[in-house]
């Protein structure tokens, strides 16, 4: 997992990821424009993911992991938590699924918080349980997931 500031993977992200047409661009405009705003910008060949929830308790929270991608999750409004953890240390409850390129699990693992202004990049050997509340309420959370090929 890399947690790090919009800045700095705006300047060294596309270096370790050049496959990625378009992700320097992405994340200048993700650092400037509105979730709406970026919905209604075309990035091709980016597979984005607009997602808007609820924040829930972290243990209503299973793991997931995938195979074919990579996550950079943004969250452009509100914040949430992220628990990471090694995939070979969580145990897995709902087998793969290729269409869908996803796997659960449960487990414990480490929480970063992701807010406007930070990004998280989770390889295919991260577990993940994105969406928990950072205190006792909920938070609404607007948020972009880029798939990015492994």
């Amino acid at each position: 997992m890399v947690y790090d500031s919009l800045d700095n993977l705006i300047e060294n992200l596309p270096r370790y990821m050049p496959r990625c047409a378009g992700l320097a661009d992405f994340l200048c405009a993700a650092r400037e424009k509105s979730f709406e705003e970026l919905k209604n910008t075309d990035f091709s060949p980016l597979g984005l993911r607009f997602n808007e929830y609820e924040t829930k308790p972290g243990n209503e929270i299973p793991y997931e992991a995938h195979r074919k991608f990579w996550d950079l999750q943004l969250v452009l409004e509100g914040e949430e938590l992220i628990g990471v953890a090694p995939l070979e240390t969580l145990t897995e409850t709902i087998s793969y699924d290729e269409a869908e390129d996803i796997a659960f699990y449960k487990g414990s693992g480490s929480e970063v918080k992701l807010a406007r202004g930070v990004a998280a990049l989770l390889a295919p050997w991260d577990g993940h349980r994105p969406g928990a509340s950072c205190g006792d309420e909920p938070s609404r959370v607007k948020k972009i997931v880029v798939k990015l090929a492994w």
